[in-house]
């Protein structure tokens, strides 16, 4: 295990890349799953690192929307056959959706901006995240659909007394800098896949690319930054040196963290 740390650092959490978005977190009692998306698929660039197996001890599990690549519905039923306990948090939109692919109701829990959520002694601040459905629809990039509630989050949690912000697939909108600045995340978690004409005219709905995500890390002046999103589906570019050298070309403090995948290390602060 490698160690991101200060010397006698007193803040500490394990963090697990499993590619995409998934991050499994732990620290004290807590083992938080973010986003898995470990199905095996054709359109897949790898096999996934994990199975659901691996996971009994998870204690929360965060799904950012309802993409499959974030809400992996048949690992989340392998999941809950192996693990009773864990309670699933999606967007509250995106509750239905969950309990009619399968998952018992009485594990979902539904989010929603401004609402705070704990389990344990994790805390769970949801924000929105500006993304859209497409597939069959045109690409839109929108909070939520038909005036409803907020249907893409993002999730800024405290776990170990580090503070992490995983975005989801997120593009940056006017109210985001402020908004994770008020909440001080010492972790950024961010999409660098980006965007354009031809994936969206195929009903893919892109993210921040490297220069957005370098650009939102300057404002909000995290501790450390990983970038995500990318290698793991074809079509899902991004370039992690690349977005490191944007980083240290911008003077931004931040330490850019692109950790191999199912290679435990540890985030340690003072």
């Amino acid at each position: 295990m490698n160690d991101i740390s200060a010397e006698r650092a007193v803040r500490s959490v394990s963090l697990t890349w499993y590619g995409q978005a998934g991050f499994r977190l732990a620290a004290g009692s807590s083992r938080v799953l973010i986003d898995p998306f470990l199905t095996d698929r054709d359109d897949r660039n790898y096999r996934p690192p994990a199975a659901a197996a691996d996971f009994a001890d998870v204690t929360l599990v965060l799904c950012t929307h309802e993409h499959v690549d974030h809400l992996d519905l048949p690992f989340l039923r392998e999941f809950c056959a192996v693990n009773s306990a864990a309670r699933i948090v999606v967007p509250l939109p995106v509750v239905e959706v969950a309990a009619a692919g399968g998952i018992d109701r009485a594990r979902l829990a539904g989010a929603a901006p401004g609402e705070e959520l704990h389990d344990r002694d994790v805390t769970v601040h949801p924000v929105p995240a500006l993304h859209g459905i497409g597939g069959d629809e045109p690409v839109v990039y929108e909070f939520a659909r038909d005036g409803g509630p907020v249907r893409f989050l993002g999730y800024v949690l405290e776990i170990g007394g580090v503070r992490f912000y995983h975005s989801g697939d997120c593009l940056v909108y006017p109210e985001l800098p402020a908004t994770l600045s008020e909440l001080t995340p010492d972790v950024l978690m961010i999409p660098i896949n980006g965007r354009d004409h031809m994936r969206e005219a195929r009903g893919i709905v892109g993210n921040m690319n490297e220069t957005e995500a370098a650009w939102l890390c300057a404002q909000v002046g995290p501790s450390y930054v990983i970038p995500m999103h990318y290698e793991c589906i074809a079509g899902n570019t991004g370039s992690p040196g690349h977005f490191t050298t944007l980083i240290r070309d911008s003077e931004t403090p931040a330490t850019v963290l692109a950790p191999a995948r199912v290679a435990p290390f540890t985030v340690a602060l003072p």
